[in-house]
């Protein structure tokens, strides 16, 4: 195992996901590339986000077999800022960071549950760097946690400034449910994946009502729906549909 890129405070870690962890600081948070067993030979290298749960179902959600055919993987811990202006800042270091060592101008989202909310943010801010989004079972409702009353539903409401009056984020300017648009006319298309019993994110109010937002403006979004299906797990028993998504979307860059 090389250091061959000089990372910050860098760590090593064999067989993440099936390729090699290199764990360093980026933006004063832990960040991580896992770099493929086996790269593709182009001009830039391609490469996929997983905002949020990076260890979470990765034989599932496409990571493993992204990493076989040669993607690098990367992720900032931005835990607790839930998508305010600060994660995005510090999502758009990392990018900035990864462009120097050759990475391609745009990149895959795969944002899973919260991740869904880091995505839809960062994408909304920075639409140029985002070729795709595959969002599971996405948060797009940032009053969805105060809807069901839960212990956590401050974390949301201290990162976007308004703990004394969460209703507040109810239509929020920043929330993926009124921040969407500026995805759609970058012509970004939407991989949506949602459980129809979910309790935890309830599509009603997030991953449905933003796909049908997203359609009503004019985006190109594909939503599967699945019956008496929960909050997890995330993905397909067969990964192939979401694989050949982020393929498709991601084949044709240049520098």
């Amino acid at each position: 195992m090389e250091k061959q890129w000089g990372l910050p405070q860098e760590t090593l870690c064999e067989n993440k996901h099936g390729g090699l962890l290199h764990q360093f600081e980026c933006a004063s948070c832990t960040a991580w590339i896992v770099e493929p067993p086996e790269p593709l030979a182009d001009k830039c290298k391609r490469w996929f986000w997983v905002p949020e749960w990076p260890n979470a179902f990765p034989a599932r959600n496409g990571v493993c077999e992204l990493l076989k055919l040669g993607y690098y993987m990367i992720h900032i811990n931005v835990r607790g800022l839930c998508g305010n202006p600060e994660a995005v800042q510090k999502m758009k270091a990392l990018y900035d960071f990864v462009r120097t060592l050759g990475f391609a101008p745009r990149g895959a989202m795969i944002g899973m549950s919260l991740g869904g909310l880091y995505s839809f943010r960062y994408a909304a801010a920075y639409p140029e760097t985002v070729s795709c989004i595959y969002a599971d079972a996405p948060a797009c409702d940032l009053y969805y946690r105060h809807r069901k009353n839960r212990a956590d539903a401050v974390e949301i409401s201290r990162a976007y400034g308004v703990e004394d009056h969460p209703e507040q984020l109810i239509e929020h300017p920043l929330s993926p449910l009124q921040n969407y648009r500026p995805i759609i006319e970058a012509g970004i298309p939407l991989l949506m994946i949602l459980g129809a019993d979910d309790q935890v994110v309830p599509p009603a109010l997030n991953g449905r009502l933003l796909a049908e937002r997203w359609r009503d403006a004019g985006g190109e979004v594909e939503l599967i729906e699945r019956p008496s299906w929960g909050h997890h797990p995330h993905g397909l028993d067969d990964p192939a549909k979401i694989v050949r998504f982020v393929l498709r979307h991601t084949a044709k860059q240049s520098d």
